[in-house]
């Protein structure tokens, strides 16, 4: 018989017999398979469905009973005692899946049933995570997640809403202890139903919190049901604001839930779940944008002014700082919402920002890869001129309140700034004058500054380009001792000369975890702030934006002979060459990087990351170039391996 024959077979079988136990257990292995590939039954819970007699007590064999299904079945048997029964792979159970439709039983039907006919009283593990695959589990496509499980998806396009909802109301139903269930239903509600259930929506939102209290992810939903009930609906002044507190209340709490949560809690892979920040941030730009009289948007204002703000910093250093992993960034519409919200109650651009964190930032403006541009902003790169004005501005601000640390650490950031944008600005402050700014606050407080002033510590004494005599303390307690003769104190001038900067690096990392940004850029790329350059002085350290400069030129020299190149493609050949470190290997970064030392870098990591991440496992295939970069938490070399060439 043929394949052609023995599919037509099948489905007359399948059209005369659909309510036959193996065609039954026949559509719901070809649904497991189609939507979670790596599916499988135990055969003990196939016979089951089957029912009896079974084999063991005289019945026909499992492979006979299963007719003309069998030669689409796979039996294995990995573990004694555990068989497995899937169907042979996934694209014939696809075709099989759109077989069982056009025959009359739908998709729905089939998950119903495997949920009913393997799940008693109380469900086996792996068949209640299977469902939960088939109904929750989102493919990521494109970067992002699709709004609905692949099988939710084909129910909606091929049978209809309320059949979908049917299917995860049966399973919150069934399985009253899970929480995605319902929260997968409210979602349903709002976002597939036309016109929105905002009601309904709500009910299975706060049924999902009920089941799961603890969880920010599941708060989360009953957050975004009011936000889109406030965008679709909210209209006149009253309800505008009515809509907008409970929303802002509902996101508070995802927030709050978030802070608690520990890793093995969260739902967002090991990463801090920021939904509940950004959704106050929509809800409060939404409800400005919709506010038609000055009046009731000054109100708004004042009321919610200080949360903005304290949101928008959290985004700029954690945007700063951060992105999801080594070569994804944010959505575009993320800093926009962000930026457009902080405008709306500040009047402030968040290109101007002249913290810390903005500061860093601003050198990437122009950029292709800039949020700014990304957001769809018009953004221009700053100029030298723009520079020395921000840097005179804090010059000032310092002079006027020098026992601010913070007011310190943006002044001699923007030195560092303004040094990667014009090195002969006759503005600069010298090496010296900001380190004796930095050894004033030094005096008082070594151990328990931010990162950022370790970072700046860092920056000011690694690698001098002279090594003037270091003071040398009889004692470990005379370090700690502020000077008693008015004069500053001195640091360590290099790495050779003192074990103290080497001590630095260990306060910049417990301050890292003492800030909250561990908690907060966990499982996150920490993006690298400055490299170890050819220069001298401030000059020395290079921006990481004058090295995606020179690798956007490249990829436009790539692209030149290209007609009409889209943003996208330019953007996956940026990524592919940091992915690939193609980009360490580009004449025009080796010229303005330091090559560093083993034994200089040996010093400022620890010797496990060493033997980890440098030491090859056959040191003969490759040489190691390092370069020296540092991110928020600390030093971060670069390794570069390339072939011995002539034992070179």
């Amino acid at each position: 018989m043929s394949v052609v024959e023995l599919d037509e077979h099948c489905v007359l079988y399948m059209r005369e017999n659909p309510t036959s136990t193996n065609t039954q257990l026949s559509c719901m292995l070809a649904l497991l398979k189609a939507y979670v590939p790596e599916s499988y039954l135990l055969m003990s819970e196939c016979q089951r469905i089957l029912g009896p007699p079974d084999p063991i007590h005289g019945g026909p064999p499992f492979e006979q009973r299963m007719e003309p299904f069998t030669i689409f079945i796979r039996i294995s048997n990995p573990n004694p005692g555990h068989v497995q029964v899937c169907m042979i792979n996934q694209e014939s159970a696809q075709k099989a899946v759109k077989v069982m439709a056009d025959s009359g039983i739908p998709r729905s039907d089939t998950v119903k049933n495997i949920m009913f006919s393997l799940c008693g009283a109380q469900a086996e593990p792996h068949v209640l995570q299977l469902i939960k695959d088939l109904l929750t589990k989102r493919e990521m496509v494109e970067k992002r997640k699709e709004k609905f499980s692949r099988l939710v998806e084909d129910i909606l396009k091929h049978e209809s809403f309320n059949e979908a909802l049917s299917v995860l109301e049966s399973a919150s139903i069934k399985f009253r202890e899970i929480a995605t269930f319902p929260q997968t239903a409210s979602r349903l509600c709002y976002i597939a139903k036309q016109p929105s259930d905002y009601v309904i929506a709500e009910e299975w939102a706060n049924e999902a919190i009920d089941r799961a209290p603890d969880s920010s992810c599941i708060a989360d939903t009953l957050g975004q049901v009011y936000k889109n009930r406030l965008l679709r609906l909210g209209e006149g002044p009253e309800e505008i604001m009515r809509m907008a507190d409970e929303a802002f209340t509902a996101f508070e709490d995802v927030e709050r839930i978030a802070d608690n949560e520990e890793p093995l809690q969260m739902d967002t892979e090991g990463t801090f779940n920021n939904r509940g920040l950004f959704g106050f941030l929509q809800v409060a730009k939404i409800a400005f944008e919709k506010l038609r009289d000055q009046t009731h948007k000054d109100f708004l204002i004042q009321n919610r002014i200080m949360e903005v703000e304290a949101k928008f910093e959290f985004f700029e250093w954690y945007l700063t700082y951060s992105k999801p992993d080594e070569t994804t960034l944010e959505p575009d519409y993320f800093w926009k919402d962000v930026a457009l919200c902080y405008k709306h109650y500040t009047t402030e651009a968040a290109a101007d920002s002249t913290s810390f964190p903005g500061l860093l930032d601003c050198l990437n403006q122009g950029l292709f890869r800039s949020r700014g541009k990304r957001a769809g902003f018009r953004e221009e790169k700053k100029s030298g001129l723009d520079l020395e004005k921000i840097q005179r501005e804090l010059k000032k601000d310092y002079e006027e309140n020098v026992d601010d640390v913070q007011v310190a650490e943006r002044y001699i950031l923007s030195n560092i700034i303004l040094s990667n944008r014009m090195p002969d600005s006759p503005q600069l402050a010298s090496v010296e004058e900001l380190q004796t700014i930095i050894l004033r606050f030094l005096a008082t407080e070594r151990s328990h500054r931010s990162p950022e002033f370790y970072l700046l510590v860092l920056l000011l004494w690694l690698f001098p380009e002279e090594q003037p005599p270091v003071l040398q303390d009889e004692d470990d307690e005379k370090v700690e001792q502020a000077p008693t003769d008015g004069q500053p104190g001195q640091l360590p001038l290099d790495l050779g000369s003192d074990p103290d900067l080497r001590q630095y690096v260990t306060f910049m990392e417990e301050a890292y975890e003492r800030s909250g940004y561990e908690q907060y850029l966990q499982s996150r790329y920490l993006l690298p702030l400055f490299f170890l350059g050819e220069g001298s002085g401030l000059s020395k350290w290079i921006h990481k934006s004058r090295l995606d400069a020179i690798v956007e030129q490249t990829v436009d020299a790539m692209l030149a002979g290209e007609n009409n190149p889209t943003d996208s493609e330019k953007q996956s050949l940026i990524e592919h060459m940091w992915r690939n470190g193609d980009v360490w290997q580009l004449p025009e970064i080796q010229n303005i990087l330091r090559l560093v030392r083993e034994e200089d870098i040996k010093e400022l990591v620890c010797a496990g990351w060493w033997k980890e991440n440098v030491e090859p496992e056959d040191p003969t295939l490759s040489a190691t170039l390092i370069f020296l970069g540092f991110n928020i938490k600390g030093p971060a070399p670069f390794i570069v391996r390339v072939p011995h060439v002539n034992n070179d």
